[in-house]
């Protein structure tokens, strides 16, 4: 356990691969870029919200340098196309801290999601919501003021998105977004969140 030298690497190639593929489904049909944003853009994404945990750990240069890792998340943020990887590290510290902890441990599902989706067809529902109440979750169950650095987050994620846009036009920033949305939701990557963080028994 402790840095791993190879993922600032890693995250590189696929922060420049997805850089690259804005360039490329530019001109693409509506169709085919909703397509690839699943099938490849949206793996992508995915890999990188899980380079962003990892660099929340100070995996990627060490816990003696803690302020490269939060910059380094910023950079692994960008395909992302939302401000992200400084709010999860700010909320991703209290999931460890209080493991299980109602309106503490904000990866946890609340009592609303718990009784109301739980029926096949409404279990569907949730994983195809679960990125949006991933996001909105810690803002109702354990709000926190927004930090300087998330600030920063914003302004460098939203820079990126408008040079993206200035290049290539709407249908590149709409691949980033899909892809991130679509990857969290229904898709066979996203299986692990329930097998990480949700514990099933049969009631009495």
């Amino acid at each position: 356990m402790g840095p791993d030298p190879q993922l600032k690497w890693t995250v590189s190639c696929m922060v420049l691969v997805q850089i690259l593929c804005c360039y490329l489904v530019r001109d693409l049909s509506w169709k085919w870029l909703i397509f690839w944003s699943y099938a490849f853009g949206g793996v992508i994404n995915h890999s990188l919200t899980l380079a962003i945990h990892d660099i929340s750990h100070n995996v990627a240069f060490g816990n003696k340098s803690a302020r490269w890792n939060r910059f380094f998340g910023m950079f692994a943020n960008l395909p992302i196309a939302m401000p992200y990887s400084t709010s999860f590290k700010k909320y991703h510290i209290d999931h460890h801290r209080y493991l299980g902890g109602d309106s503490l441990d904000v990866d946890i599902p609340t009592d609303f999601e718990g009784k109301f989706f739980c029926t096949p067809v409404r279990k569907i529902i949730w994983i195809i919501l679960q990125p949006l109440l991933y996001v909105l979750r810690p803002l109702y169950v354990n709000p926190k003021p927004i930090t300087h650095m998330e600030v920063i987050n914003a302004v460098v994620q939203f820079s990126f998105d408008m040079v993206i846009y200035h290049l290539w036009g709407l249908k590149p920033v709409v691949y980033l977004l899909a892809g991130s949305i679509l990857s969290m939701g229904l898709h066979p990557i996203s299986g692990h969140f329930i097998a990480e963080h949700y514990m099933f028994f049969k009631r009495l």
